[in-house]
């Protein structure tokens, strides 16, 4: 075997929580240059785990938005952004700001190279149990973090060639030690969501539920206790085959093979895991969690939160992207007249229905989630100002380059605590979800209704049943529309409320090309004349059939003959 040099950064101490080891010199270079051999990485293991760590720092932190420019639930009011470019045609594999491909192989590269030398690495050297017990969780996490970097290559990757092939990612299980071992064919979509599943089980398998020091000895806490509750986990694992599950089954992706009754059973294990009852108002707004940073309570045996980054209080943070101008944000995102729609009355019903509904008060009886998500006009801050958006002088369409494009602001993500002052830096804390317990749901809700129907019982739940506990949880008051709904109609429905419970999150924009949904994926962002009343269009979208699947990188295509996607050569 070849002899490795690995360059090592800082290990992203602040980030990650759970070192195995104490070493007072573990951050010391081996050499000037700062590489290490293996004899010194492999047996240190502090050194060791920074393979792995890698593999975490290559996460997104933030909620990056790419995808909200470019589906229907909003724009941006920053002109130059190169989603605008692709969302109204220059979509190509050249020119493609969502590709993840080098992200993906690159932990790739240092997860399957963790997963060589795992076994050999002492982890403790005092106790071999704990030796033990640091082996099982670590190369859990490295099954699972390298389950995720899959979904992704297969979320942005997976689509079908010329011939009409569904092809996935080219799957590496090896560390890569030259280039030509990076050379490989793109293996068949099936294959793909094979493997995934497969490192998902090896995960589950290894790693707890969910991170508590509960019933746990001492040395079980130290080696996989609360401590680690930023690390990856059992329960994020199962999401992740649910959520690989529900796209293979989905119309753009279906001759995989795989069904909507396995994704509905994966993901009514999680929701038996997990516990039906947990639910709570303040998952709505999940977010809103990380205000007082003190009182961790909240995510310690939280039912909603899966896994997320840790609590990071930064300057230049959500709040002067996204606030108002009037509050001294930068409005970067401007929801979308057809979200607003999406948003039903406070019964429960579509707005085209509703008894309550006025088309001259728009914003009165709504859905409560819309008041949590979008800032209208007339909103009123935490702070009690209201926002003028039909003729204030720096919110109303147009008035200054950071003014709304559709007469809306995005107030979900956001802590309305934040006290915006020029010139002052503010910190604020926040965090970043991979996977919630909402997506489960809905994941089980769609899988289920598609499967056997709205009332069809799967694991011990039904689609009807998981949609009534979503909406009465943010507080609609009632379900008469619900119970009257056929198969289709609650398949529109559930849809819905995809879109809403997981808006700005970065969802849409995939849905819409899993569902094989052209028209959704054309439908143009539309804006609301507040002296009319009128709706009108802002950014049209432009997408040809077979940007359903998203490209190759181009730079790939340059490299050798690896299969693009039908489209886009």
């Amino acid at each position: 075997m070849k002899t490795s040099k690995i360059y090592l950064p800082v290990l992203m101490l602040s980030m990650l929580i759970g070192f195995t080891t104490g070493c007072d010199n573990y951050l010391q270079p081996y050499e000037e240059s700062g590489k290490y051999s293996d004899e010194i990485l492999w047996n240190n293991p502090t050194l060791a785990e920074g393979v792995l760590l890698r593999g975490y720092g290559l996460l997104p932190t933030d909620y990056l938005q790419n995808e909200e420019f470019g589906a229907d639930d909003g724009v941006t009011n920053v002109l130059d952004h190169n989603m605008i470019d692709i969302a109204t045609g220059g979509w190509s594999a050249r020119n493609n700001p969502l590709d993840s491909y080098a992200t993906a192989y690159t932990a790739m590269k240092h997860i399957n190279l963790f997963l060589e030398h795992v076994d050999s690495v002492v982890w403790s050297y005092n106790s071999e149990k704990k030796d033990s017990l640091f082996r099982q969780r670590l190369k859990g996490e490295a099954y699972a973090l390298r389950a995720y970097y899959g979904s992704l290559l297969l979320q942005k990757t997976g689509g079908k060639s010329s011939s009409g092939e569904l092809l996935g990612y080219p799957i590496i299980l090896k560390p890569v030690m030259d280039a030509s071992d990076t050379k490989l064919p793109r293996n068949l979509f099936s294959d793909c969501v094979k493997q995934i599943f497969d490192d998902c089980d090896i995960a589950i398998q290894l790693l707890p539920l969910r991170w508590s020091d509960e019933g746990l000895t001492t040395e079980e806490k130290e080696t996989k206790g609360a401590r680690f509750m930023n690390r990856i986990n059992g329960i994020t694992a199962m999401l992740l085959k649910a959520r690989v599950a529900l796209t293979a089954a989905s119309e753009s992706f279906k001759e995989s093979g795989v069904t909507m009754q396995q994704a509905a059973e994966y993901a009514a294990e999680i929701i038996n895991a997990n516990g039906f009852s947990k639910m709570n108002m303040k998952d709505v707004q999940f977010y809103m969690q990380a205000r007082n940073m003190n009182d961790l309570s909240y995510f310690s045996g939280n039912s909603e939160i899966f896994w997320s980054s840790s609590i990071q209080s930064k300057v230049n943070n959500r709040e002067l992207k996204y606030f108002p101008p009037s509050q001294y944000g930068s409005g970067i995102i401007s929801p979308s007249q057809n979200l607003v729609n999406a948003f039903g009355d406070s019964y429960g019903n579509p707005i085209s229905i509703s008894p309550v509904y006025n088309s001259s008060k728009p914003y009165d009886n709504r859905d409560p989630r819309f008041y949590m998500y979008v800032y209208f006009n007339g909103s009123y801050t935490e702070s009690a100002e209201m926002l003028n958006i039909k003729d204030g002088e720096k919110d109303a369409i147009g008035k200054t380059v950071n003014s709304t494009r559709t007469g809306y602001y995005m107030r979900k993500l956001l802590d309305e605590g934040v006290k915006l002052t020029p010139g002052l830096n503010v910190s604020t804390p926040h965090f970043y979800v991979y996977a919630r317990y909402t997506e489960a749901l809905l994941i089980f809700a769609e899988a289920a209704n598609e499967a056997v129907g709205p009332d069809g019982n799967i694991g011990g739940f039904t689609a009807r049943e998981i949609i009534k506990k979503i909406r009465n949880r943010a507080g609609i008051s009632g379900n008469t529309y619900l119970d009257g709904l056929d198969k289709d109609g609650m398949k529109n429905t559930i849809r819905n409320e995809r879109r809403i419970e997981l808006c700005f999150e970065g969802f849409r924009f995939w849905d819409i090309r899993r569902w094989n949904d052209l028209q959704g994926m054309n439908e143009s962002v539309r804006g609301i004349d507040l002296q009319y009343m009128t709706e009108f269009e802002v950014e049209k979208r432009q997408y040809d059939a077979y940007m359903i699947y998203a490209p190759i990188p181009y730079n790939e295509t340059l490299k050798y003959d690896i299969i693009q996607n039908a489209g886009w050569n």
